[in-house]
């Protein structure tokens, strides 16, 4: 199962998700690729969700996909849950720029005034 996302050049993203064996008594391998992040398991039929995560921030502006590939146990393959992608953004949004400017506003005035 693969998904493709438009992601932007120097962001960091992190996808995280919740794996659980298939309970059907075999162990279940698979990958999960998350643009140049991987991650490789090994999960037995038993075991129940835990949760994961992969960071990853691309070199330039693209598509890059977000790829679950079942390797090995049953034909079920390991229980996949509440997928999501975030990112953290490391330029301040326009609000932040207005409450910073205001700030050394209140600053230099009060500053000025103490004189």
């Amino acid at each position: 199962m693969s998904r493709s996302f438009m992601l932007t050049a120097g962001v960091e993203y992190t996808a995280s998700f919740d794996l659980a064996g298939s309970h059907r008594g075999s162990t279940e391998s698979g990958t999960v690729t998350f643009g140049a992040a991987s991650l490789t398991y090994q999960i037995a039929s038993a075991t129940d969700f835990a949760g994961y995560v992969l960071t990853f921030t691309p070199g330039t502006t693209g598509d890059y996909a977000l790829t679950f590939q079942n390797a090995g146990g049953d034909n079920v393959g390991a229980l996949l849950d509440n997928v999501a992608i975030s990112f953290t953004s490391a330029v301040p949004e326009p609000g932040v720029w207005a409450l910073t400017l205001a700030g050394l506003l209140v600053v230099g005035l009060r500053s000025r005034r103490s004189r």
